[in-house]
């Protein structure tokens, strides 16, 4: 249920009803209140999804380790890059050897790229690119961040891995896809999202 991972609008709005009628079965099971945060998440509508991750938070078992780094990457939407750090770093202390734990260095990334600290955004995501292979935006983000510290050689060793995995990603398919997945009007990630693109102009993507 990650628009990252290529659900389209029509197959989430089928998850509504779903969603609603199973809250209405159990207002505390706590994956609806889960999957609801997606949903929300999908629309942009992302104090929504940060209300239904914290509504999943009351009602999960305390070893649900992912709905923190999910908080979290809702609170990244929201501009609060180090109450997303403070989260992520919470379901890491629950779950040190998560199996998703890519995708919560994927967020740490993010975030400390979106603040400005591209060389600790370097160190995770390299982690999560280790821990979480499969997928182009980590790769992306690290080509961007060694851009934009000038680490020029960091960059093409990067770029020739990423496209020999991921055929055929101009920045003009990296923006679309990142609007579709998450759409995001939040001045602070349209900043930290353009010096993004800015990156990989300077990695060479073409437009």
């Amino acid at each position: 249920m990650n628009r990252w991972d290529n659900e389209g609008p029509a197959e989430l709005e089928r998850l509504e009803p779903i969603i609603r009628q199973a809250l209405s079965y159990d207002p505390n099971f706590y994956l609806a209140h889960y999957a609801q945060g997606f949903l929300q998440r999908a629309r942009g509508a992302h104090q929504k999804a940060l209300d239904a991750f914290e509504e999943t938070i009351k009602h999960a078992p305390p070893t649900f380790s992912r709905v923190f780094a999910q908080k979290g990457e809702q609170l990244l939407y929201l501009g609060k890059f180090p109450e997303c750090i403070g989260e992520v770093n919470r379901a890491l202390e629950i779950n040190p050897n998560s199996q998703v734990r890519g995708y919560y260095y994927w967020v740490l990334g993010r975030a400390h790229f979106f603040q400005g600290d591209y060389e600790t955004s370097t160190q995770w995501l390299q982690r999560s690119i280790r821990a979480w292979p499969q997928v182009w935006y980590n790769r992306a983000y690290l080509i961007a961040a060694h851009a934009l510290q000038k680490q020029d050689g960091a960059a093409r060793r990067v770029r020739r891995a990423f496209d020999r995995q991921f055929e055929g990603y101009s920045l003009a398919r990296v923006v679309r896809n990142e609007e579709d997945a998450t759409p995001c009007d939040n001045p602070a990630v349209r900043e930290g999202r353009e010096r993004f693109h800015e990156g990989l102009r300077l990695a060479g993507f073409s437009s």
